[in-house]
């Protein structure tokens, strides 16, 4: 089964999505971060389950959850590797296709 793998840029949208419910209410900012963590570990067996979208970077897929949040992702054997976390309706295509797709801090 491959692990999980967190990039730089996927823990710095999940520490905005804390930051941007928190100031409501900290205590469901700190469960709804954990609850996309928790969604994320269906990919370790269902790792194609979201549709895939070159378009957006080599091998990238996205997995939409919570109506609200999408997560981009690629998988290798050994990995799969969670690249950013958008919330919140941003235009998560634009922004994806505006990263250096050859980045080095989003490979496994």
């Amino acid at each position: 089964m491959p692990d999980i793998v967190y990039r730089p840029a996927a823990l710095a949208d999940l520490d905005e999505i804390y930051d941007h419910i928190s100031v409501d209410n900290p205590r469901r900012a700190f469960t709804f971060v954990q609850d996309i963590r928790e969604r994320c570990k269906l990919l370790e067996t269902h790792p194609r389950l979201g549709p895939a979208r070159e378009d957006l970077g080599t091998s990238v897929r996205i997995y939409p959850m919570f109506r609200r949040v999408v997560v981009a992702y690629r998988t290798t054997e050994n990995s799969i590797s969670i690249v950013r976390v958008f919330y919140g309706g941003r235009d998560y295509a634009a922004l994806m296709r505006e990263q250096d797709d050859t980045d080095p801090s989003d490979e496994p």
